[in-house]
C-alpha cells in the first residue's frame, strides 16, 4: 500500500497505470484532508407514487445518481510560471470529456477509480501565502460508482444439453467482490455463421434451488403423442405427434416446470425454450404454452413454427410463477411464502403437410433480473458482451480481450442483441444459463468473464 494516500488522473483502471496528473505528489502539489475533501456516497434517487388513498406511499423504483467530489490542492511550484504550468495541467484534465481519477488512502490495500465527467469548474486562491503557494477548490463531476482493478474469473466450458455433460447448461459463479452488481465482461467461443445463443442469469431467490427444465417423455402424454428415442435427444429420449387423429391446438404433453428443493425459490419470471425439430419440411405448426390445465388455465402467445429438420429452439414467451398474485412474505413476519408446483402443457396444431413435431425438452430461462439472446455473423472468432459499454460484438481469432492484439472483428456487420447483458451480484451465487440454438447436445462452448468491482465509497478487499 501506498505511504501517502494517492489522487491522480491516470490512463487506466490498473495496478500501475500512467500517470496523467499527480496531485499529491508530495514536491509541488498537495492534496488536502479532512473537510478540504469531499468523497461521499452517490445520492439515491427515487420515485415515488401517492395518492390520499392510503397512507404514505409505493416506492416504484430507485438508482444511484451521478456523484459529486470536492477537494483542495495546494500548488507550490517554486516561481510564477510554475504554478501558472501546474493550473493549466489541471484545467486540461478537468476540461477532458472523460477521465479517470486513482484514489488510494494510504490505509488501504486496493484502489479505486472514479470516472469523471467534464468538470472544470473551479475556485483559485492565489492570495492564501502570496509568491509561495496557490489554493484551488475543485468540484468533480463522476458517475455513481467507483471501480476497482479488473478482475479475471477462470475458464468454464458449457455443455448445450441441460441433463449431462460439463456444466450442463449452466454455472455458478461466487466470490464476486465490491459492495454494488458490476456489469459483466464475457468472452463466449464462436457461435459459428449465423449462430445464435440465449444467456441468462439468477441471483435472488436462492437460484441453486432450482430445476428449470423438464425432460418432455418424463411427462403425461397428450393426443397423438408417443415417445421415441434418439441419440440427438437430451436424455437419449423424447417425444413426437403425429397427428393421426386430431390437427387442432389442443395438449399434447404435460409436465411439472419448474421444480425446487425450496418451494420459495420457484417464484419468478422465464422465458419458455421448446426444442424442436422435424422429420421434413412441409408442415407448418402453431405452438403454444399452458398453465394450470384445467379450468382455470392460462394460455400463452401461440407461436407459428415452420417445419425444419435442425434440432432448434421455439421461444414461446414469457411466463410467471406462481401465476396469480401471491405476496412474498406472510404478513410482517418477514418470511419468505413457499408456491405450490403447477402443471405446464404445450399444445400444437398442425396445418398442410405430414411431418411428425419431434419435442426434446422444456427450458425456462430466467428472466426477471437480466436475459439476453445474441447472433454471430462471422463463422470463426469470438463473441464479446461487453457490459461497461452495453455492447455486443465480435473479436476475430487469435486476439484476446485484454492483450496486445484486441481486434473487434464483426464480419461485415453488427452482432444482433436482445435483451440485457448479465450483472455480477457480490455476496451471493450468480447462476448462468446458456443455450446455443440449432447446435447438437454434445456441443461444448468456452466462456471466460471478467468484471471491474464497483464500490460506493472505497475497495474493501
Amino acid at each position: 500500500m501506498p505511504t501517502v494516500t494517492t489522487w491522480q488522473f491516470v490512463d487506466q483502471p490498473i495496478a500501475s497505470p500512467t500517470v496523467l496528473l499527480n496531485m499529491n505528489d508530495g514536491a509541488t502539489w498537495k492534496t488536502l484532508g479532512d473537510d478540504f475533501f469531499d468523497l461521499p456516497s452517490p445520492p439515491l434517487r427515487r420515485s415515488i407514487a401517492t395518492n390520499a388513498m392510503s397512507d404514505g406511499g409505493v416506492l416504484t423504483s430507485a438508482a444511484y445518481d451521478l456523484r459529486t467530489i470536492k477537494f483542495t490542492l495546494e500548488l507550490t511550484a517554486s516561481t510564477e510560471a510554475g504554478r501558472e504550468a501546474q493550473m493549466a495541467a489541471l484545467k486540461a484534465q478537468l476540461a477532458a470529456p472523460t477521465n479517470l481519477l486513482m484514489y488510494q488512502s494510504h490505509l488501504s490495500s486496493n484502489p479505486v477509480f472514479f470516472r469523471t465527467f467534464r468538470s472544470d469548474e473551479y475556485d483559485l486562491n492565489m492570495q492564501v501565502n502570496p509568491g509561495v503557494m496557490w489554493r484551488c477548490d475543485c468540484t468533480v463531476m463522476a458517475e455513481p460508482f467507483a471501480i476497482g482493478i479488473r478482475r479475471d474469473l477462470s475458464t468454464v466450458t458449457v455443455t448445450n444439453n441441460p441433463a449431462s455433460g460439463t456444466n450442463p447448461t449452466l454455472w455458478d459463479i461466487t466470490g464476486i467482490v465490491g459492495d454494488s452488481p458490476t456489469p459483466a465482461f464475457a468472452r463466449v467461443q464462436g457461435l459459428g455463421a449465423a449462430g445464435s445463443a440465449m444467456l441468462a442469469q439468477r441471483t435472488a431467490n436462492n437460484p441453486t434451488a432450482l430445476t428449470l427444465f423438464a425432460q418432455l417423455e418424463s411427462g403425461t402424454l397428450g393426443t397423438d403423442t408417443s415417445t421415441w428415442s434418439d441419440s440427438s435427444m437430451s436424455g437419449g429420449s423424447g417425444i413426437f405427434v403425429g397427428f393421426g387423429t386430431n390437427s387442432n391446438l389442443i395438449t399434447r404433453i404435460t409436465v411439472t416446470v419448474p421444480t425446487a428443493t425450496t418451494s420459495a425459490a420457484l417464484r419468478g419470471r422465464y422465458r419458455v425454450f421448446l426444442r424442436v425439430h422435424t422429420g421434413g419440411t412441409t408442415a407448418s405448426y402453431v405452438v403454444r404454452w399452458v398453465q394450470n390445465t384445467g379450468a382455470d388455465n392460462i394460455n400463452g402467445p401461440q407461436v407459428s413454427y415452420q417445419a425444419n429438420t435442425v434440432w432448434q429452439f421455439l421461444d414461446l414467451g414469457v411466463i410467471e410463477f406462481p401465476s396469480m398474485p401471491a405476496p412474498r412474505s406472510l404478513g410482517y413476519s418477514g418470511l419468505d411464502a413457499g408456491y405450490a408446483t403447477s402443471q405446464l402443457a404445450i399444445q400444437a396444431s398442425r396445418s398442410g403437410g405430414l411431418d411428425n413435431l419431434d419435442m426434446d425438452y422444456i427450458y425456462l430461462m430466467p428472466a426477471d433480473e437480466r436475459f439476453c439472446s445474441f447472433g454471430q455473423t462471422s463463422a470463426t472468432g469470438y463473441l464479446i458482451l461487453d457490459g461497461p459499454n452495453d455492447a455486443t460484438y465480435g473479436m476475430a481469432s487469435g486476439t484476446s480481450s485484454f492483450g496486445a492484439t484486441r481486434t473487434v472483428d464483426n464480419a461485415g456487420g453488427l452482432t444482433a442483441r436482445f435483451g440485457g447483458l448479465p450483472m455480477l451480484v457480490p455476496g451471493t451465487t450468480n447462476r448462468w444459463h446458456l443455450l446455443v440454438d440449432k447446435q447438437d447436445i454434445t456441443t461444448t462452448k468456452t466462456v471466460d468473464v471478467s468484471y471491474w468491482p464497483r464500490w460506493r465509497e472505497v475497495a474493501t478487499s
